[in-house]
């Protein structure tokens, strides 16, 4: 459920309220990461883990297993992240909660 107007002002001054009266604060909220890098933490970490996974399944004998873990680890993030993040207009990663670019759309 989106925000009124009204929410979203009083935000925004609340917000920089906060970042006035603490400077450390606003350094710290200015480094935090943007979704999209943060979803491609996650994109990386679910590759790596389902290569973990599919390597030891391949050491122990369980030569299926492993390749389709291997497979399906590397192939269901990409395509999740493809749905869900991906505008195919501009190859940005894109929030889920922006309908368009917010990169392309400033420009």
């Amino acid at each position: 459920m989106p925000l009124s107007e009204q929410e979203q002002h009083a935000l925004a001054e609340l917000e920089h309220g906060l970042r006035a009266d603490d400077p450390r604060l606003d350094k710290w909220l200015r480094r935090m990461t943007p979704p999209e890098d943060s979803t491609s933490t996650f994109l990386t970490l679910a590759i790596l883990a389902a290569a973990v996974v599919g390597v030891g399944l391949l050491v122990a004998g369980w030569v299926l297993f492993g390749l389709l873990a291997l497979v399906l680890g590397a192939v269901g993030p990409i395509r999740w992240v493809s749905r869900s993040h991906y505008d195919p207009a501009c190859h940005h990663l894109v929030p889920a909660s922006e309908p368009n670019c917010p990169r392309c759309a400033a420009a």
